[in-house]
């Protein structure tokens, strides 16, 4: 597998590390305007592709087709070469990856939606990160464009990788705030495991995740979660009251700067923060999971994939909490974890498994999160969640969190 250009060692994987940036109003105002930049270097694709639809010229929009006319519309702000020529390649990317889905039968739209901020990328050699000292923050030196003063940024703290494995870079804007994805590779530390041994993982909404191997269970309990969504949604209702009875808020013209009063900037910092709450109890609940599973040793660890349950209408309410699901995301993060012990991970179909008894596998009655086998000769008493989970790696015992 490569990763920017070069090959990724055998027996190491790509990981992110994000800080937040800490910096002077000048420098924030002059990485925003690299952000611009960026958003400017992308609507150039998607003008191009608009205007040789209507000239009714074949798409060319390969890399390679795109840079040549990219570079002479140039140049984008303080943006390099190379960075400009990376949000070129992502749109590329993106583009064909949306017409690969729409050819196996699936839902995808072309990258054709504006952005106003696009992360930048730096690649190895264009960056240099300096450590924190007794006196003076982490900081990160960014190239720009020639004949322009590099851009040196503070940083929150330290990021943990081998400085001579990191491959990049990447400054991201998220509601007015600045952070940097640190990118490089690890070394996977395989651990002792149990031949034969499987860990059984079934996430949900009541409970993030539910864990079970040998005769042990985890049950991650979800309330913080939950409660982060009931406080966001009050918030979400007291804020559209109260702007109900306010003048609506002038747009901005074409050529004009924008002004001051808008309701939607507050509102998308508001769903930014709500939403780093709840994927941080995500990721939370998956390192909480992986721990366990790591201390089982199990070898191999199954985890149920609720796709369908996505897809069906159950009402307003249901539907508003399966849609706000971080399920695809807790699922991520906890093979994130478990790869870089050298564990496999797989996901499977989980239809009927929170529905039928684990021991004997008759039909089970549901009550609340109980589960009650109805076959005379079994009789027993699971937790809905954990039996889901334990019907890929055997009896069980919960341990709440």
């Amino acid at each position: 597998m490569a990763f920017r250009g070069a090959e990724v060692p055998e027996g190491h994987v790509i990981r992110s590390y994000r800080v937040k940036v800490m910096s002077t109003r000048a420098k924030h105002r002059r990485a925003t305007g690299m952000l611009v930049a960026a958003g400017d270097a992308w609507s150039f694709c998607i003008d191009r592709f608009h205007e040789r639809i209507r000239a009714e010229l074949p798409n060319a929009n390969s890399l390679i087709q795109l840079w040549p006319d990219q570079k002479a519309h140039g140049p984008f702000g303080d943006l390099s070469a190379h960075c400009a020529q990376d949000v070129t390649k992502a749109w590329s990317s993106a583009y064909f990856e949306a017409i690969r889905r729409r050819k196996l039968g699936q839902k995808a739209a072309l990258p054709l939606k504006k952005r106003y901020l696009v992360p930048v990328t730096w690649r190895r050699g264009e960056f240099s990160l300096v450590p924190s000292s007794a006196r003076t923050r982490a900081r990160v030196e960014l190239a720009t464009r020639r004949r322009t003063e590099n851009l040196v940024l503070a940083l929150s703290h330290d990021h943990p990788y081998d400085p001579d494995l990191v491959r990049c870079v990447r400054l991201v804007s998220q509601a007015g705030e600045l952070f940097l994805d640190v990118t490089a590779w690890v070394a996977v530390t395989p651990l002792e495991v149990t031949s034969g041994l499987m860990a059984g993982v079934d996430p949900g909404i009541i409970h993030p995740l539910a864990v079970a191997a040998a005769s042990k269970a985890l049950l991650v309990s979800g309330r913080a979660s939950r409660a982060e969504e009931f406080l966001h949604l009050e918030d979400s209702k007291a804020r559209a009251k109260k702007s109900s009875t306010k003048r609506a808020p002038v747009r901005a013209k074409p050529g004009s700067p924008r002004r001051a009063g808008s309701r939607a900037w507050r509102q998308q910092v508001a769903e930014s923060r709500s939403r780093r709450v709840v994927a941080l109890a995500a990721n939370r609940a998956a390192r909480l999971a992986a721990g366990f599973i790591e201390q089982a040793k199990a070898w191999r660890v199954v985890i149920g994939d609720p796709t369908g349950v996505r897809e069906k209408d159950a009402g307003a309410v249901a539907n508003r909490r399966t849609h706000r699901w971080l399920v695809v995301h807790t699922t991520k993060a906890l093979r994130y974890r478990l790869e870089e012990v050298g564990i496999d991970a797989e996901l499977t179909d989980e239809r009927g498994t929170s529905s039928h008894c684990p021991d004997c596998g008759a039909v089970a009655r549901k009550r609340g999160r109980v589960l009650v086998c109805t076959d005379p000769a079994c009789l027993t008493v699971h937790h809905r969640d954990v039996a889901g989970a334990q019907t890929w790696s055997g009896n069980w015992a919960v341990h709440r969190v």
